[in-house]
């Protein structure tokens, strides 16, 4: 057992050091804007429809709030919860955010990825909650040291194979 801490200790210890040397915490605030571009799932009515879970041709707004950590500069990975509003139906959603920006320049493109789950309390008792699924392009400028402003556009897919057109602005701190 003693050799069992002297390894640990010798090992573990470096380790954990330098991964705290490339690892970096990162919180980011964003506002994103969603327009409706088409269901992809069509229903034939039957008893107790009480119609799509978003209505179509919907606009909205989500706010989010994104903590994790960031590797190298480049890779971003992290867990999100937005309060979102869609043809004045409330939702929340929680998601997996990926990121991966192609450049450390000052002026950098990326590309992001969003999986995770959608909740929204509309028609039907209780709500309705499905997978989510947004990603697209998007510029990172670095104002100083981790502060960033970020713009994106994107596609989600959500509640019924809804699609949207998704324009984000965020800032990274």
């Amino acid at each position: 057992m003693k050799h069992f801490f002297f390894l640990f200790t010798l090992f573990f210890n470096p380790s954990v050091a330098l991964a705290q040397q490339s690892l970096k915490f990162e919180s980011t605030l964003a506002v994103e804007y969603f327009h409706h571009l088409t269901t992809m799932l069509q229903v034939d009515p039957g008893p107790g429809w009480k119609g799509y879970y978003l209505p179509k041709d919907s606009q909205g707004f989500k706010i989010t709030s994104i903590n994790g950590i960031v590797k190298n500069q480049s890779l971003h990975i992290g867990l999100g919860l937005s309060y979102a509003r869609l043809a004045q139906i409330d939702g929340a959603l929680a998601f997996v955010d990926m990121r991966f920006d192609f450049s450390k320049k000052r002026l950098a493109p990326y590309f992001y990825l969003n999986p995770g789950y959608s909740h929204f309390w509309n028609q039907y008792e209780g709500g309705t909650g499905s997978f989510n699924w947004e990603n697209g392009l998007g510029a990172r400028y670095r104002i100083r040291g981790k502060s960033s402003v970020l713009a994106s556009v994107g596609l989600a897919i959500m509640q019924q194979g809804s699609m949207f057109l998704t324009t984000k602005v965020g800032y990274t701190f």
